[in-house]
């Protein structure tokens, strides 16, 4: 098909355009990128800010936010930037609201938040717009009170119920409207209804399984997740008793009463259990003649007036009783009752009235006596009691059960789906006792009962009023007897034994428990796992602005909480002069409104703050620096612009970073300040005290939990021995993680593995990258500078231009009234005699040669202008205005006077704000790691690793020597389907080259490798290396240096390879080719060699084949290599050894058989031959298991495939020919076989390292 120009198309009379779809791909690509990295990415050079943050300061301004006016819900700002100036979506402009507020991640903060904000350990900070719908009852100074009816106001005064039974000002009532709604309900049944975003106080674990609390949004919220509910009694009730008389019907002739006093609610309690109220009769029903009188003794004392008749009635239906009944028919009583709460409804609709809610304690617990007498239970059997209540109403038991809380008193609310019933338990002997203590019944009957129960029935047999996770939590940390044999998790177990507890965990661990037992003890919180999550629809939704640091109001008795925020000081003198035509405006999206294009920003926030963020093609970040050395650099470069880098970095020698820190700063930083991309090094401070590393503080941008969770796993995976548990002591005060250490460690060693593998050290790249006239720039520290400099330039000559011009309209209006002032005598008159203003104002300006605008000023004179006093104030404004005038005009005139201005105001600034550096700069280096060699102790320790693939590494003299036969040791602590297949003596100094089956070469230094007790497994090497999952480890070679010396291969089918040892010298974490292999070969043996040594290959099936290493030349590592031995079929290479004739051959095979035989009775073969007899293989030796060379001298360690360790002399065992079949060597059990052997030669000056796998290898002169 021919391509067609776009020129050349036919005439197109649809507004479809022909383009090429390559350059429109590009444009619109292009575009995009612009898009993103002018309008949302990068920073402006100018004030350092992005469009959503110069918005956000911009909206708060505009809304009188400032450091000194009360803060405003997070959730109106949002607002109010999305509907002027931003709109986009609500999560981006409150996630960068926040982090404004963070001063873990600004340097110096711009807005001041007050609530949840985040964390440094990662904590979401709470959600912005987060309420409760309008029937959470809320404890308050004036009792519980429904949300939706605590106010119809915003502004509110009110003392409400915080966490840790803190009492705090609620300032602000917010009626938030509709939004979607969760519903979570707990084990127990209490329940809460919010929206998704809404948060509330749980109790989970943190990283070292530590109880903790935390604030986890509703929609986050999963099942069994466990949330705090306040239920400490406390004395923070209705003070008052309510007056009724706003309850009094209109134009009653009654006699009412006017407090709800106990008489009043007995009464109220009384009917809501067994009464019924309808338009124009009350009645109540019951057996209890005692109740019945004493009801009725109560009502002729509130209702004197008011009849109440009593009728005694004959059972009838089920009934066996004889029973009777209350009846009242006064109209206004009744619509009195029903005012104050008790409504004519049916009894599935019954409420508890607000009046009760909002009244004193001793109210409130007659009201519910009453109520229990009548729809309460109490009884027991031996095998179940059952103190509660029921109705038919949930929403009733609901509210009970939330009021019962206030007493302490916890409660479980369930349906009776055979009675069709609602239920409320009291489970558990502590609740109980404070029923009888706080409430009781009326009748003795039901009393006597209950204290039965409480004298017979007294475990606490309510299995879920428990504090979760601490139990695990203590147990795992001490192996005490006592905590394993005690209780602790019920408060009443925890207040007997959490002293000897605390004690018993403080002398395994160091560290004392006792603030967090004794904090659960105070506040006796209740935490309830959550049964069930679900949607609630959308409904009507309220929150409080709550004047604390927390934020926090109780509703429902879950415990809740939220964020406002407000201009800091600071902040505001980046938008000083902005109502003085410093910077240009623009529209904003809808042309409704004018916004900055930047802001006046007197404050170098690029420099001070830093940013980062993520544009096409590009990143920026730029490290925050401390406010007084940049005004300095800024003051040095105003007076020396021809000022260096070099000279520039000794006012500001590198950034300061808002988490302290040591900042390592090297040439990359010089280079950075330079050209604009360069590095430094952040270390965390830490001290060692008493055996312990002491964290004070840690770099920037790192996760606090997440590095303390890093180390912890570091712990766990062996990677970093010797630490014994690290505890999290921060606080307002600062960063304090103690990581205690065993009492062996080297506390230096340790740190520097600290540094080495966690994030108490991280690198920190700079790309100061940033909008220079809309255009992203690489620029240096000077072009910063400069930048700003140029910018504060325009903005005062811009500010100036206006504050001349602004002086020159006063002073022509004030030149003007002087005139009048001056011929007073002849004004007044003049325009006493004109005729309209028209007139007045043409007579001033034709007599006294006026402009319009002076005439009109002259005409809108107060006459209290005119008396002496006040002419003499314009007088001395005109001549100060003539100063001023002068003055800005100097400005205007004289660069040096603008550049004069901006040094005086970065003074201003640098007094007012600046601050000591938090950052410690260690200057000439970009890092002061030390080699983790010259920390570690050179000894020689033995590697074992499991056929499994547990590898660790032990003390030498952890083996003692044993007579030949002996039963040894146990080496290694196993599960039954593993044993150890290898063992090495090595230096902690040496590297271990690991080979693999497949032929794949990996590096690890022995001091790497985790120590562990004889009994431990240790740590699976495939958590050390970065192997794939099909590869096994066939060979270690330990290698001291790479300068000489080859590697010589042996695989499994009898082939053989040398390659040169420099070509594994530079270490890879994921390893290299070593050697290529055919399908379904693989790599049996590695030795180190000397490249002209002889090499015998010995067979599973007792040959071996002895020839010169001359004969194979060195190839690459990727090369295949050269057959080695001819096997017959089933026989296979079990090991390779690099022939000394001074020495024996020491062949041991499964059976544990073994013999020393003499090398020189192995004559020399051609590669590739059959070889001669190595051993006689009979049923009783059993195959070749291992092959040595020895020359007598050594100890030999050998280990079974049961774990059977036994360290022997190697004289012990016999020398003889090659056709015979051995001795035993070591005596093993049925089904055990030999599993490995190394050798220890004994030297005059004690044991020393000879790994028989390098008999080449020797230390450094």
């Amino acid at each position: 098909m021919t391509e067609t120009a776009p020129e050349n198309l036919p005439e197109n009379p649809s507004k479809i355009i022909p383009k090429v779809i390559e350059e429109e791909m590009k444009i619109a690509y292009v575009n995009y990128a612009m898009s993103v990295i002018v309008g949302r990415a990068l920073p402006d050079i100018r004030d350092g800010l992005k469009p959503v943050h110069r918005r956000i300061l911009y909206a708060m301004h505009d809304m009188g936010m400032l450091h000194n006016k009360p803060s405003k819900k997070c959730a109106r700002i949002v607002g109010e930037v999305l509907g002027k100036y931003h709109p986009h979506g609500d999560t981006a402009v409150y996630d960068s609201l926040v982090r404004m507020a963070q001063d873990f991640s600004l340097r110096y903060p711009l807005i001041k938040g007050q609530g949840n904000f985040g964390s440094i350990d990662g904590d979401s900070p709470a959600a912005m717009r987060y309420c409760v719908t309008g029937d959470s009852l809320i404890i308050t100074e004036k009792g519980l009170i429904p949300l939706a009816t605590l106010s119809n106001t915003e502004d509110i005064n009110l003392k409400i119920l915080s966490k840790d039974k803190k009492v705090h000002k609620a300032s602000k009532w917010f009626d938030s409207g509709s939004h979607p709604t969760l519903r979570i309900t707990t084990h127990k049944g209490y329940s809460l209804t919010g929206t998704y975003n809404h948060p509330l106080l749980t109790l989970g674990v943190d990283e070292f399984n530590n109880p903790i609390l935390k604030w986890v949004l509703m929609e986050d919220l999963q099942l069994g997740d466990v949330v705090v509910l306040d239920r400490k009694s406390d004395t923070f009730w209705a003070p008052e008793i309510v007056n009724l008389e706003p309850f009094y019907p209109t134009q009653s002739n009654k006699i009412l009463p006017l407090q709800l006093d106990e008489d009043l609610a007995f009464i109220m309690g009384s009917f809501l259990a067994e009464g019924s109220l309808a338009p124009h009769k009350i009645e109540f029903c019951n057996t209890d003649v005692e109740w019945v009188k004493e009801l009725q003794e109560r009502w002729h004392k509130i209702f004197p007036d008011s009849k109440l008749h009593c009728f005694e009635k004959s059972p009838s239906s089920y009934g066996k009783k004889k029973y009777w009944r209350l009846e009242c028919h006064c109209l206004k009583t009744i619509e009195f009752l029903k005012n104050l709460g008790m409504k004519p409804v049916k009894s599935a609709e019954r409420r508890l009235p607000a009046s009760i809610l909002q009244s004193p304690k001793n109210i409130i617990a007659m009201y519910l006596r009453a109520y229990f007498e009548g729809d309460g239970t109490v009884t027991f059997s031996s095998k179940m009691v059952e103190v509660g209540c029921c109705s038919m109403s949930p929403e009733l038991l609901k509210e009970i059960q939330i009021l019962l809380l206030r007493f302490g008193i916890e409660s479980t609310r369930r349906y009776d789906k055979h009675r069709f019933i609602w239920k409320l338990y009291l489970r558990g002997a502590q609740s109980r006792l404070r029923f009888y203590k706080e409430i009781g019944f009326l009748s003795e009957r039901k009393t006597k009962k209950l204290e039965y129960i409480l004298e017979h029935y007294t475990k606490d047999n309510s299995l879920t009023d428990i504090v979760p996770f601490i139990s695990d939590s203590i147990r795992e940390k001490t192996n005490s007897e006592f905590v394993t044999k005690h209780n602790f998790d019920r408060y009443s177990t925890m207040e007997e034994n959490y002293g000897q507890v605390c004690a018993a965990v403080l002398e395994d661990t160091g560290t004392d428990y006792t603030s967090m037992f004794t904090y659960l003890l105070t506040h006796n919180y209740l935490f309830e796992k959550i049964v069930q999550v679900e949607e609630a629809g959308m409904q009507p939704v309220f929150s409080l602005k709550v004047e604390s640091d927390c934020h926090s109001f109780i509703s429902n008795g879950f415990i809740s909480h939220n964020t406002e925020a407000k201009l800091d000081k600071i902040a505001e003198e980046m938008l000083k002069d902005i109502d003085k035509n410093t910077v240009n405006f623009k529209d904003n999206f809808d042309g409704s409104l004018k916004e900055p294009l930047v802001l006046p920003s007197k404050l170098p926030n690029l420099l001070i703050n830093g940013s980062s963020g993520i544009a096409v093609g590009m990143a920026t970040n730029i490290p925050p620096h401390n406010l007084q050395e940049v005004c300095d650099g800024i003051i040095a470069t105003i007076d020396a612009p021809d000022i260096t880098v070099e000279e520039l970095m000794r006012i500001i020698p590198g950034p300061d970073f808002p988490t302290g820190g040591e900042v390592w700063c090297g040439n990359a930083l010089q280079y950075a300040y330079t050209k604009g991309r360069g590095k430094v090094i952040i270390k965390s401070v830490c001290v060692i005290e008493n055996n312990a590393i002491i964290v004070n503080e840690i770099p920037y941008q790192v996760n606090k939990a997440e590095l303390i969770t890093q180390i912890a796993d570091l712990v766990k995976d062996k990677r970093i021995v010797g630490i014994r548990d690290i505890n999290d002591e921060s606080d307002r005060e600062g960063i304090r993680i103690v990581i205690q250490l065993k009492k062996d460690a080297d506390p230096q060693v340790i740190l520097n593995q600290l540094y080495e593998y966690s994030r108490l050290k991280v690198s920190f790249g700079l790309t100061m990258l940033a909008l220079v006239d809309n255009q992203p720039v690489e620029l240096g520290l000077k072009e910063f500078i400069n930048e700003h400099i140029a910018h504060r330039q325009e903005v005062i000559t811009r500010r100036t231009q206006y504050e001349l011009e602004e002086a020159q309209k006063r002073i022509h209006i004030l030149d003007g009234l002087l005139i009048a002032l001056h011929n007073l005598d002849q004004v007044i008159p003049g325009i006493r005699k004109s005729r309209t203003i028209d007139d007045a104002r043409d007579f001033l300006m034709g007599a006294y040669s006026l402009t319009e605008i002076q005439a009109k000023a002259i005409l809108e004179l107060r006459l209290q202008k005119l008396a002496s006093l006040e002419q003499e104030k314009i007088k001395e404004e005109h001549a100060n205005l003539l100063l001023q005038i002068k003055r800005y005009q100097e400005i205007l005139a004289s660069v040096q006077e603008v550049l004069n201005l901006i040094k005086q105001e970065l003074q201003e600034i640098k007094a007012t704000y600046g601050d000591a550096r938090r950052s410690k700069i260690i200057t000439g280096v970009d890092d002061d790691s030390v080699e983790m060699e010259e920390l570690i102790e050179e000894t020689d320790v033995v590697v074992t690793m499991t056929h499994s693939g547990y590898v660790k590494r032990l003390p030498l003299d952890t083996y003692k020597t044993q007579k030949r036969g002996g039963k040894g040791v146990i080496a290694a602590g196993m599960k039954e389907e593993d044993f150890v297949e290898r063992l090495y003596v090595a230096s902690t100094h040496d590297y271990l080259l690991f080979f693999t089956t497949e032929g794949q070469v990996y590096w690890l230094k022995v001091y790497q490798v985790p120590e562990a007790t004889r009994q431990a497994k240790g740590k699976h090497i495939a958590n050390l290396l970065e192997m794939s999952p099909t590869e096994t480890i066939s060979a270690i070679v330990p290698v001291r240096n790479f300068k000489e010396g080859y590697l010589f291969m042996a695989t499994r089918q009898g082939t053989v390879k040398k390659t040169e040892l420099m070509e594994f010298s530079n270490p890879r974490r994921g390893g290299i080719r070593a050697i290529n292999l055919d399908e379904g070969d693989s790599l049996v043996g590695v030795k180190y060699t000397s490249g002209d040594q002889e090499i015998i290959l010995a067979s599973k099936q007792g040959q071996a084949n002895r020839f010169n290493e001359e004969d194979i030349r060195s190839i690459g590592r990727a090369g295949r290599g050269v057959r080695g031995m001819r096997l017959d079929d089933g026989d296979e290479v079990i090991g390779m050894l690099a022939a000394d004739e001074g020495k024996d051959l020491l062949t041991l095979t499964e059976k544990g058989y073994g013999k020393r035989t003499p090398v020189s009775e192995y004559r020399l073969c051609n590669r590739g031959g059959k070889g001669v007899t190595n051993i006689k293989i009979t049923d009783k030796n059993g195959p070749v298991k291992i092959v040595m060379l020895v020359d007598g001298s050594e100890e030999l360690m050998l280990i079974s495939k049961f774990g059977v360790g036994i360290r022997i002399k190697c004289t012990d065992i016999s020398s003889v020919g090659r056709a015979t079949q051995g001795v035993r060597v070591i005596r093993l059990q049925e089904g055990d076989e030999l599993a490995a052997a190394a050798m220890i030669v004994m030297e005059e000056n004690g044991i020393s390292k000879l790994d028989y796998t390098l008999p080449a290898e020797k230390e450094d002169p």
